[in-house]
């Protein structure tokens, strides 16, 4: 950040989507491990054929539901929720940098800026400013990358919520695999090898309700919000470039940028 530029925007209390996650990670591993030991002391909560009907089943149908491409990037997306996004504050700092150095007229200081700059948001769209682009121009183009980022992340968050229909599905399908066995010992077989058998036969289930409610489900929502929160950061720095472009003063775009930023983290805290 430029030492010429007052930090006024509100620091970002930082942590918080990795602070959640993880307390939920851990909790959900100790909510398993005490229902494993509570009722595992008179049966077992492992089953070979449960496991390779619903955990594989589940991976077959998202290679049949989706590209290549897509399950890799939903695979990086899931490692990502252990991480914060990235502060807006040094990127609001480079464009009211920017509208410094316009304001002065210091073009070759203006276009070293926008250089620098790690957005590349941000350079688009402050190269189209500095290129004497129409406002409607520049809305039109920024608005487009706008949707294509927000079609862009919500294809991870769309696989893990398809995943978290799949994984039930094929758990009910283990489960009425065993019972299918199960109902063929039934002439042959005493009370006590049945009710094993029914046992094993419903783990399939608890399988797929597991992965469903505490993996699949957990990720999407943790992605849905993550693509809110940087679309609102995306609003933000357009909202700057378009104040940029109408010739409002560094002072102004500051002033504006630092209210609608702490507006946002306001209501990012009172949801939270």
């Amino acid at each position: 950040m430029s030492p010429d530029i007052p930090h006024r925007i509100p620091p970002r209390a930082s942590g918080g989507q990795t602070v959640s996650t993880s307390i939920g990670l851990t909790g959900a591993i100790g909510l398993l491990t005490f229902v494993i030991l509570h009722e595992g002391r008179d049966s077992r909560f492992i089953d070979a054929t449960g496991i390779a009907i619903v955990f594989g089943g589940t991976i077959v149908a998202a290679f049949l539901a989706f590209r290549l491409a897509e399950i890799r990037e939903a695979l990086i997306a899931a490692v990502d929720v252990f991480r914060e996004d990235h502060s807006l504050d040094r990127d609001l700092a480079d464009l009211v940098a920017f509208a410094r150095a316009t304001s002065r007229h210091a073009i070759a200081d203006a276009e070293t800026r926008l250089k620098a700059m790690r957005s590349p948001f941000l350079r688009l769209g402050l190269q189209m400013c500095l290129d004497g682009s129409p406002t409607d121009d520049i809305l039109t183009v920024m608005n487009w990358r706008v949707q294509k980022f927000v079609e862009r992340e919500a294809v991870p968050a769309r696989l893990y919520r398809t995943l978290a229909g799949f994984a039930p599905a094929f758990g009910l399908l283990a489960t009425l695999t065993g019972l299918i066995g199960m109902m063929g010992k039934l002439g042959t077989a005493d009370v006590r090898a049945v009710g094993a058998s029914m046992a094993i036969a419903l783990l399939a289930t608890f399988y797929g309700l597991v992965l469903a409610n505490l993996i699949f489900k957990p990720v999407a929502i943790k992605l849905e919000q993550r693509t809110q929160r940087r679309v609102q950061m995306l609003n933000i720095m357009l909202a700057g470039i378009v104040l940029l472009r109408v010739g409002k003063s560094p002072a102004m775009i500051q002033d504006s940028l630092d209210a609608m930023l702490r507006e946002v983290r306001d209501e990012v805290g009172n949801a939270e």
